[in-house]
């Protein structure tokens, strides 16, 4: 009885693991019919190889004209190198958010569209060497957060324009190599690079080392394939913590005193394959943390200026073998290499000063040289001021510096500057010095009238608040223009420079025309004061004729065509009372006819006393049909009355202080009269 159950709880579990291996197989099929639809999950273009789960997306030599579609978005390099591609559009890697490395190297890349890499927020190197770039594609580089790798080598780019990377703040390594038609970079064309630790320009036709002092991080420089013929002190200013510069093959054959003073942080110098003959005494000095320098084939010649040399490389070369380079001349120590030159073997002698310095005197605020030539670059010239301070070739204060042949020059000398200068010019074999005086005097107008900044003082005498005398206000200034200002008085300090000034005379004539020009203000002054006055009395006159014609009417003479009918009524009950007023009006009319009226003859019959004018009627008679003239206020008053009769004029006057106006039915110009 019990075997027949268990062979039934058997078959069971038999079809349950049957269906369950269905359901694993089914959910199989499903995943890979994903995978093989595009964009349906993670993809790989058919033209291309993809490794380690599609991380890894390889498409190079494919002749691919774009971009390829179906990239996985999980994609951390793609290498489109060597491929026909002319152009990146915008948006082509919108979708690569993970993608870490872009290689678009060795194709034939002429333009990087704005937005070409958008979405590629997690990028860190990107490859676009060997390409036909012309311009830096600056305005693609916007999207750009964590860059730190940046290849634009082996392009026809002919410049670099102000700020070309500054929007890759975060970029380490720039690879510029191979710009064999760059003509131009900017000042300005690495500035916001803050971060940059790698720097690329060998082999970029270049004639000086361009502007680098914005690149404070920057710790390898390579410069070879140049054609800079001279390393001067400024070339090379602000990178304090540069580790390896390379410059080889570029045709050097000057380095100028104190041109590697500034790198203080210099482990390895490679100045290999040039033209150098010497180098100036003790120029690596300065450099403390030098370990590494390759000096070989170079034409050096061995003599008593280069035996410092020599000695320089036995200290601090003595097992380096690569760095030490070999004699070219004179015939008997060719071949020799320069750290194995015994000192012995040369006739040297201290260096003479060929030009020292002499005494000079100068006046302050003047410039000043003191010469100190030695015979040789080779030699090293120090300076050592009355306050013992020592100077170099390249040191700079604010005022005071040393040239590269070894002159101090002041560009203004000070009071404190006087005293004794000491100039030593040494080389392997010793030293020798010479001595100077500056002798610094202070200005003196009088004395020495071209050496100095003048100073004019004009005072200007004004009246005290109290109302007592004028005061005088009078200021020298010894070093510095002012102008001062008192409350009695006000003081005037014009300068000008000793070329402006060269004499006495000079200065009379800025004096006669300080006098010319404060004669001509006062000139003025007096003229504007006297045009006040004329107009205060005009004005004064003019305000009493103004009394005298406040009596004045003004009539206006209008023509009207309307028959103006009715309102006769609405005057009548003024017509005895103004009756007398009229009367009163036209006998003043008749008093000052000769002295403040115009002769107006009244037209159509209109007469001065006011009467009713008569006209024709259409059957040739005479008839007064009512008013029409009517008087009317000139000054915006409204005539609302309709038609007036005779007596109905003479009542619309009720004062003589307001003008009228007569309004007639002629067809005549308009007139004003003024009484």
């Amino acid at each position: 009885m019990s075997s027949p159950r268990r062979d039934k709880a058997s078959n069971r579990e038999g079809d349950l693991g049957f269906r369950w291996k269905l359901v694993r197989l089914a959910c199989l099929l499903c995943l890979g019919a994903a995978l093989a639809v595009p964009g349906a999950g993670e993809t790989c273009p058919g033209v291309c190889s993809c490794t380690q789960q599609f991380n890894r997306i390889i498409c190079t030599h494919k002749n691919l004209q774009e971009v390829p579609s179906g990239i996985s978005r999980s994609a951390r390099l793609l290498n489109l190198q060597g491929n026909g591609l002319d152009a990146i559009k915008a948006d082509s890697f919108k979708r690569l958010h993970r993608l870490e490395v872009l290689q678009l190297g060795r194709n034939a890349i002429r333009q990087v569209e704005v937005g070409a890499f958008n979405g590629l927020t997690s990028l860190t190197t990107l490859e676009l060497f060997d390409n036909r770039l012309t311009v830096v594609p600056s305005g693609a580089f916007e999207s750009f957060s964590k860059l730190r790798e940046l290849w634009l080598r082996n392009n026809p780019i002919e410049s670099i324009p102000s700020y070309a990377f500054n929007r890759i703040r975060s970029l380490q390594r720039l690879d510029l190599g191979k710009l064999t038609r760059l003509d131009f970079i900017s000042n300005e064309a690495f500035v916001g690079l803050v971060n940059l630790r790698y720097l690329n320009l060998g082999v970029c036709n270049l004639h000086e080392v361009p502007n680098l002092t914005s690149l404070k991080r920057l710790e390898e420089l390579e410069l070879s394939g140049n054609h800079i013929k001279q390393l001067c002190p400024k070339a090379f200013r602000g990178l304090s913590n540069l580790r390896k510069l390379w410059i080889m093959h570029s045709g050097v054959h000057i380095v100028q005193r104190n041109a590697f003073d500034e790198l203080r942080s210099l482990m390895e110098l490679n100045l290999a394959h040039n033209k150098l003959i010497s180098l100036p005494h003790d120029l690596f000095s300065p450099l403390q943390r030098l370990v590494r320098v390759h000096l070989h084939h170079n034409d050096w010649r061995c003599d008593c200026d280069i035996l410092w040399l020599s000695w320089w490389l036995r200290e601090n070369m003595p097992n380096n073998e690569t760095c030490c380079a070999s004699c070219a001349a004179p015939p008997n120590h060719s071949g020799d290499y320069l750290k194995d030159l015994d000192l012995a073997s040369f006739q040297c002698h201290p260096p003479i000063i060929e030009i020292p310095p002499a005494d000079i005197n100068r006046t302050e605020g003047m410039g000043a040289e003191l010469k100190c030539m030695a015979p040789s670059n080779a030699s090293a010239v120090t300076w050592k001021l009355p306050n013992g301070t020592v100077l170099t070739h390249g040191s700079y204060r604010v005022r005071i510096s040393v040239q590269h042949d070894g002159t101090l020059n002041f560009t203004r000398v000070m009071l404190q500057d006087t005293g004794t200068y000491t100039c030593r010019v040494a080389n392997v074999a010793g030293n020798s010095t010479a001595t100077a005086l500056l002798n610094v005097t202070a200005g003196d107008v009088t004395t020495n009238p071209t050496s100095i900044t003048y100073f004019t003082t004009v005072t200007v005498e004004t009246g005290g608040p109290d109302g007592r005398g004028a005061q005088k206000s009078t200021a020298t200034t010894p070093h510095f223009a002012t102008t001062l200002s008192a409350f009695r008085g006000v003081v005037v300090v014009v300068s000008a420079r000793p070329s402006d000034v060269p004499s006495a005379a000079g200065l009379d004539e800025v004096m006669k025309t300080t006098k010319i020009i404060i004669g001509c203000f006062v000139a003025i002054t007096l003229m504007a004061a006297a045009m006040l006055i004329v107009f205060y009395k005009l004005r004064k006159q003019h305000h009493r004729q103004g009394q005298h014609m406040a009596q004045a009417r003004a009539i206006e003479i209008i023509s009207v065509d309307e028959d103006v009918a009715g309102g006769a009524g609405t005057m009548s009950n003024r017509h005895t009372q103004q009756q007398q007023s009229q009367q009163q009006l036209h006998h003043q009319l008749q008093q000052h006819h000769n002295a403040h009226m115009l002769r107006h003859q009244p037209p159509l019959g209109l007469d001065l006393a006011m009467s009713s004018p008569k006209f024709n009627s259409h059957d040739g008679g005479l008839h007064q049909p009512g008013l029409y003239s009517t008087y009317k206020p000139l000054y915006g008053y409204s005539n609302h009355m309709g038609s007036l009769n005779h007596t109905n004029i003479n009542s619309y006057h009720t004062s003589i202080h307001e003008p009228l106006l007569i309004r007639s039915s002629s067809k005549e110009n308009v007139q004003e009269t003024q009484i």
